[in-house]
């Protein structure tokens, strides 16, 4: 992988959630073309290898969590001991609602989760501190999306169904699926595209990003740190970085990049150069060792809703 492909994949978004709509033209590589001033032949080939190789496992359609009722939200946890944070990830697989595990090199672990309250969240919070070890885990980021003002119809749901793995496909596929026509399933995804209701994403592998390290650099910065130091930060990084937010706690930092690296050195320079910046006081590294999704529960809220509706 080279900077293209990291481009592309930020061109295209990293994240099945926001707070505003996403705008699903921008998987189209003519779009992605325009952007990063390249032919759209170039962007087609630069997908189809990084398919190829593995990254990208497959195109997929998130709904919006306010329609199954849910909120989500990560929090890191850390398990000093090797052994035992690979037995604590095995115990943590089973909990209902889990998103993503993200495993870093180190003592320090992400549990991306979804919850239908602060009870529910609390009581799985609870599980999980068993299962680590760790009482105090930090909020990592919250799954912001955004607020529904109907519900989706049994169509709807089916429609998101057949986009579930496929989220690329042809619309006209769509409609032989579901059994409608194609003006009609095209009239149902543009309107549930302008609420919010669904976010696609590429299901990536950062195991099969050959030549490359995924990681993460989170900054803690002075109370007079303003947007400017934001957009420094950015700046100093914009040749490696993939997406950026604000962390929900204090406790990791006031600013948080993915970035990539083409060796463990690079890492190391990267984060000087973001400590080099005025009001930024510390930077601190977690390297990805695995990124797992564990969304079958996801599905069988779907199969539901285009059950009953």
């Amino acid at each position: 992988m080279d900077p293209l492909d990291l481009k592309i994949i930020r061109t295209m978004g990293f994240r099945p959630y926001g707070s505003r709509p996403q705008e699903p033209g921008r998987f189209r590589p003519s779009y992605i073309a325009h952007q990063l001033g390249v032919e759209p032949e170039t962007v087609k080939a630069r997908l189809a290898r990084m398919e190829e190789a593995g990254f990208i496992r497959f195109y997929q359609v998130y709904p919006n969590f306010r329609h199954l009722g849910l909120e989500g939200s990560a929090y890191l946890f850390r398990v000093p001991d090797e052994d035992r944070k690979a037995e604590a990830i095995r115990r943590v697989e089973p909990v209902d609602g889990l998103v993503e595990i993200h495993n870093f090199l180190g003592p320090e672990m992400c549990v991306d989760l979804s919850y239908h309250s602060p009870h529910d969240l609390s009581r799985k919070l609870r599980l999980l501190s068993d299962f680590t070890g760790d009482p105090s885990p930090d909020r990592f980021y919250d799954r912001r999306m955004p607020e529904v003002t109907r519900i989706l119809t049994p169509l709807d749901w089916r429609i998101l169904k057949s986009l579930r793995y496929r989220a690329r496909r042809p619309l006209a596929e769509v409609a032989d699926d579901v059994g409608v026509s194609r003006k009609t399933v095209r009239r149902r995804y543009d309107r549930m595209a302008r609420e919010g209701s669904f976010f696609v994403v590429p299901a990536v592998d950062p195991g099969k990003a050959a030549g490359i390290l995924l990681y993460e650099l989170l900054f803690y910065t002075t109370p007079q740190a303003d947007e400017s130091t934001v957009s420094r930060i950015l700046h100093a990084l914009e040749e490696r970085c993939i997406y950026h937010y604000a962390p929900a706690s204090r406790a990791l930092g006031n600013f948080d990049a993915l970035l990539y690296a083409e060796s463990a050195g690079e890492i190391e320079e990267m984060r000087q150069r973001g400590r080099a910046i005025p009001e930024v006081t510390k930077v601190v590294p977690l390297v990805f060792h695995g990124w797992t999704e564990y969304t079958d529960w996801l599905d069988a809220a779907i199969d539901e809703r285009v059950r009953v509706g």
